[in-house]
């Protein structure tokens, strides 16, 4: 198979391009204001109130599979978010354990219907209150339980 070659003018111009594309990348990002301290950005899933979570709690969901059993759209659809929520869990408590002092498992044996449950009994109890709330008072209770069984 031959290989067009392109005439030096196009390289030239090819090259330029591409510098242009980085420096203004570059302007881009220098642009951007940067949070406060001790301030950042939670990315959370589109049910994310205490309230909306709660009807959560209606599917049927086998512990012991972790299978949901649903029959209507209306369940589909929350088995769906749940499903979503669950992702949620994992990818914040995957980050607590790289970043933050921990032994690289801070949710130790935990499932994740033990975590919904959880949840669903904190936001029974805080309505007000929203996911990120929930994970971080979950995470206090972990650290706490785990303190407990040494």
């Amino acid at each position: 198979m031959k290989m067009k070659t392109r005439s030096k003018p196009w390289k030239l111009l090819s090259i330029a391009v591409l510098l242009i594309g980085i420096s203004g990348n570059t302007c881009f990002a220098e642009t951007q204001t940067p949070l406060p301290p001790n301030r950042f950005q939670m990315l959370l899933p589109n049910r994310h109130k205490c309230l909306d979570l709660l009807e959560l709690e209606r599917l049927e969901v086998d512990p012991r599979t972790n299978t949901i059993t649903y029959d209507t759209y209306t369940e589909r659809r929350l088995a769906a978010d749940y499903n979503v929520v669950v992702g949620w869990f994992q990818g914040f408590f995957t980050a607590v354990n790289i970043t933050q002092q921990t032994d690289g498992d801070v949710t130790k044996e935990t499932t994740t219907p033990q975590m919904m449950a959880w949840t669903f009994s904190y936001c029974r109890a805080h309505p007000s209150e929203n996911l990120m709330d929930a994970a971080f008072e979950l995470l206090n209770a972990l650290r706490r339980d785990s303190t407990t069984r040494k």
